[in-house]
């Protein structure tokens, strides 16, 4: 008889062991499902971000042409600036070799209105010339890019 109680007692064991294992396993498995749907969200949003940034590129890439092109339009403006600046700068050299002495004599007081509009000349001249040094600085700059 104790034989026989010994087996029964081993079997409910059995039978409460196999329910808490399915229980068990019943949990693990709805856990991987639901690992597997956050998965498969958060795949959906990283190829969303990806396309996202993909698109992100091609716009860049589009501006940085767009950007390059009217850089390159603007190149001829400065070419044409720098002609006007060397062509002030002859014509102010050209003056302050004619004028120089003017600017030195007292007794010549009318002349001076037109030692200030040379001397004017002169400020421009030094300006287009900055302004081509930065053309030149710019082009040099921005070869590496092309």
């Amino acid at each position: 008889m104790l034989m026989h109680i010994g087996v029964f007692l081993m079997a409910v064991s059995f039978a409460i062991f196999a329910i808490l294992l399915s229980k068990l396993l019943r949990q693990i498995s709805s856990t991987i499902g639901s690992a597997g749907k956050s998965f498969d969200q958060m795949e959906s949003k990283l190829d969303a971000t990806v396309n996202s940034l993909e698109n992100t590129i091609e716009k860049t890439e589009i501006t940085l042409i767009d950007m390059e092109t009217k850089l390159n339009a603007i190149d001829s403006v400065f070419v044409s600036a720098g002609k006007v600046g060397d062509s002030a700068r002859l014509a102010t050299d050209e003056l302050e070799e004619l004028t120089s002495d003017y600017a030195n004599q007292k007794e010549l007081p009318g002349a001076m209105p037109f030692i200030r509009i040379i001397q004017s000349a002169e400020f421009v001249s030094g300006l287009f010339g900055s302004w081509k040094d930065g053309k030149r600085r710019y082009t040099r700059r921005n070869e590496g890019f092309k």
